[in-house]
């Protein structure tokens, strides 16, 4: 599997390679900002639902996040934290990991490197990362009143 990665990173360090997935990358990202922008998640019927939800019944860490995302970027923060009070938590490890894509696309330079030593310095970052996660997953579905107000907020 190391071989495997190396073998990646090692095709990957070529600047047209490069170059062509920052092309990729922008299109792509464009395009889910004015996707996200401009289909109402709740109107749209093509708008994709939770699948663990569909299957289990149950929330999970993530339900309501597109809902929170077309609400962020229309600037309704309140309705946004109804669908999904951790939205600022998620959105900034989604900003984290574009801007250390974006720094390897420029760069060339693996920039997971300073983050594998500084998390082997202070592991208890990733434990309460998993911690806070995990609490909230389990919080959200207990259908009593102070843990019912983590749930997302039910569509009108």
């Amino acid at each position: 599997m190391k071989k495997t990665f190396e073998r990646l990173l090692a095709f990957l360090r070529r600047p047209y390679i490069r170059f062509i997935f920052l092309i990729i990358t922008c299109l792509l990202l464009a395009s889910a900002i004015f996707l996200v922008f401009r289909v109402d998640p709740v109107s749209n019927p093509f708008a994709p639902a939770c699948s663990f939800y569909g299957i289990t019944g149950l929330y999970c860490p993530g339900c309501g996040m597109t809902r929170s995302l077309y609400a962020i970027m229309n600037g309704r923060f309140r309705e946004a934290f109804s669908y999904n009070p951790l939205w600022p938590f998620f959105s900034f490890l989604v900003l984290g990991s574009l801007f250390l894509w974006f720094c390897f696309l420029l760069t060339g330079k693996n920039p997971f490197d300073a983050i594998n030593r500084f998390l082997s310095k202070h592991p208890y970052y990733c434990i309460i990362t998993a911690v806070v996660i995990i609490l909230f997953w389990v919080m959200r579905n207990i259908p009593v009143f102070p843990f019912t107000v983590l749930a997302p907020a039910q569509v009108r």
